[in-house]
């Protein structure tokens, strides 16, 4: 019964069985790509350990990476159990059908898992797969870039035990997420599936505050939008979250990031500017003073102009400073150059650029911003395929409304902006609480650092924020016009709509 009853929904529903099917290895791809960048770094960090004769310990860092997998494989979770949330509500009715027929809420259960995992077990594990590859080919090109400031060969490969966890996570992750959506709607009564479903769009409910502040500029649209939205806030919960994570990471980390750049330029760029160029450090000498000889073979060198001894802002610290200004970056290079050979194999003692710091500074930031750029378009790739599985997946519910406005005089080009206003709600409820946040948590950032508010204000990262907002935009209204076409495809609606 159950495999007659599945082939014949999917025969009759090749649309959303495919979406579900997309969906589930879209999901699973994504995490692939988590376990297997995690399987790949941790490989690396112990053949690392072992090159460099060390015993590997859990630190800081491993534990914010640890914690960053996590939650990017609890978000992929989410997004999968709303998809398959997404799909089974938008049949309550059906189900209540069943159920008025004689079927129990076990048999309704079986049925839904039964479903969800002949449709999405073989796409989550091909999708899985692919994920991991994607991850294979991803960490080899960064091996490729950084080959020449290794001092060992790490190993890019995946052990079986990875593959094999990561189908499994996978396999756990489409059954928990059909089971968790199929309990809940098992257990609706016949008389709530038959007469309201999962469609509680007619229920009254004050306007949300979004929508009280653009009522007067904008029109019924933003208000029909809002009560949908309301409407279907248990379903969109997955992906507001997941929005709202990729923007508050997205800008928190770059605010953030900004302000230690300038904080680093204070406290040491600006601070060392025209005081050294080369700085050679000797651990534990600041009690026996400096070292005539050496202070006069520094003088000596071609492109010195000055060389002083010490460092005010670190005075106490037992160290002695040889602190060397150059007459030019050329000098600054090769003079750094030299004294790095000279003093080679000295333990204590250590030898840097200004330039050569700054540059390295750069390139760490640029790294960060790197992995920031990657988090949040992970969290905000699973926000947007939420979006596109709520919409897409609720077009037989969205039609019955439509028609509903349709009859009640809406025309289709409202509607149109309805959607519009949907999609920029979507967008604009996440964006103002991370604006709120990052407000108050930039404000007692900048009075507790040594940078300034108008320095802060002149380097905030405003171009790149609002390019990931417009993106995020961009994405969620493609996937409201999708759902528009769907929609107004229907002759019935389309006859309306004329």
């Amino acid at each position: 019964m159950l495999r007659s009853y599945i082939e014949a929904y999917v025969r009759h529903n090749r649309a959303s069985a495919a979406a579900l099917a997309v969906l589930s290895f879209v999901a699973s791809a994504l995490l692939g790509l988590v376990v297997g960048v995690g399987s790949l770094m941790v490989t690396d960090y112990l053949v690392r350990m072992e090159a460099l004769g060390q015993t590997p310990d859990v630190t800081g860092s491993t534990v914010a990476f640890g914690t960053v997998i996590a939650l990017s494989a609890v978000a992929v979770v989410l997004m999968l159990k709303s998809a398959f949330d997404v799909s089974m509500s938008t049949r309550v009715r059906q189900l209540g059908l069943l159920k008025s027929i004689g079927a129990c809420d076990a048999q309704v259960r079986r049925l839904l898992l039964a479903e969800g995992c002949s449709l999405s077990l073989p796409a989550a594990l091909v999708g899985v797969l692919a994920g991991m590859g994607l991850s294979l080919a991803l960490v080899g090109i960064v091996v490729a870039a950084t080959v020449g400031s290794r001092a060992y060969e790490p190993v890019v490969a995946l052990t079986p035990q990875a593959v094999l966890a990561g189908l499994a996570v996978a396999a756990a992750t489409v059954l928990l997420s059909a089971l968790l959506p199929a309990r809940r709607i098992g257990k609706v009564s016949v008389l709530h599936a038959l007469s309201q479903g999962d469609d509680d769009y007619c229920a009254a409910k004050r306007p949300g505050a979004l929508a009280r502040l653009f009522k007067s500029r904008v029109g019924i649209e933003i208000q029909l939008a809002s009560a949908s939205l309301r409407a279907r806030r248990r379903g969109m919960r997955a992906a507001n979250a997941s929005i709202a994570l990729a923007l508050l990471a997205f800008v928190t980390l770059l605010n953030f990031e900004t302000l230690s750049n300038l904080s680093t330029q204070v406290t040491y760029f600006e601070r060392y500017e025209g005081v050294w160029d080369v700085r050679v450090t000797v651990e534990g000498a600041e009690a026996a003073g400096a070292d005539e000889a050496f202070l006069g073979e520094l003088r000596s060198m071609d492109g010195v102009e000055k060389v002083t001894v010490g460092d005010a802002y670190k005075a106490g610290s037992g160290d002695l400073f040889y602190n060397v200004l150059t007459d030019s970056d050329a000098s600054e290079e090769r003079v750094a150059g030299e004294l790095s050979q000279r003093l080679a194999g000295r333990d204590g003692v250590e030898v840097l650029s200004l330039s050569a710091e700054a540059e390295r500074d750069e390139n760490v930031r640029a790294g960060l911003r790197l992995f920031v750029d990657v988090l949040a378009g992970v969290l905000a790739c699973v926000g947007v395929a939420d979006v596109f599985a709520s919409v897409l997946g609720r077009i037989p519910v969205r039609q019955r409304e439509v028609a509903r406005l349709l009859a009640a005089g809406i025309t289709r080009r409202q509607v149109s902006r309805m959607f519009t206003a949907e999609s920029v709600l979507l967008i604009a409820r996440p964006l103002a609480w991370t604006l709120a946040l990052n407000v108050a948590a930039v404000v007692f950032a900048v009075a507790a650092s040594p940078a300034d508010m108008p320095s802060f204000l002149a380097s905030m990262p405003a171009v790149p924020i609002a390019v990931f907002v417009a993106v995020c935009w961009l994405l969620v209204r493609l996937a409201y016009a999708l759902g528009e076409r769907s929609i107004f495809r229907t002759p019935v609606l389309a006859l309306d709509a004329g």
